[in-house]
């Protein structure tokens, strides 16, 4: 799990950039006088961000496939259903913490964390 957590937050930070290069090399690449290298570097651009963006939704499917709520994509926050005390809840994990050590409310999130 905190495999495919880092990289979904790896992926979300990068791909704004990729985003932007592709559009940028798109610009390029449409100019009248576009040199056949504009051109190819606007394709490598355009796979690179499709990659990336493929990648991306394949790790929010792993983490849907294990019952894990992807809440926070760039922080890493994930939320798991749960119960406490006959009460569904959820348990918070975020990115860089050693487990998952919180809970919060259905409908509460990030701000209404408690310790386990």
């Amino acid at each position: 799990m905190r495999r495919i957590v880092e990289q979904i937050a790896e992926l979300s930070a990068l791909r704004p950039e990729l985003e932007d290069q592709a559009r940028i090399a798109e610009y390029e690449a449409k100019r009248e006088r576009a040199t056949p290298a504009q051109h190819e570097r606007h394709q490598q651009a355009r796979d690179a961000a499709v990659g990336a963006e493929l990648e991306w939704l394949k790790a929010v499917a792993s983490l849907n496939s294990l019952g894990i709520q992807l809440k926070g994509p760039l922080e890493g926050l994930i939320d798991f259903p749960s119960y406490r005390d006959g009460e569904p809840i959820e348990l918070c994990w975020k990115l860089g913490e050693e487990k998952v050590d919180h809970w919060h409310r259905v409908g509460e999130g990030y701000a209404g964390r408690k310790k386990l």
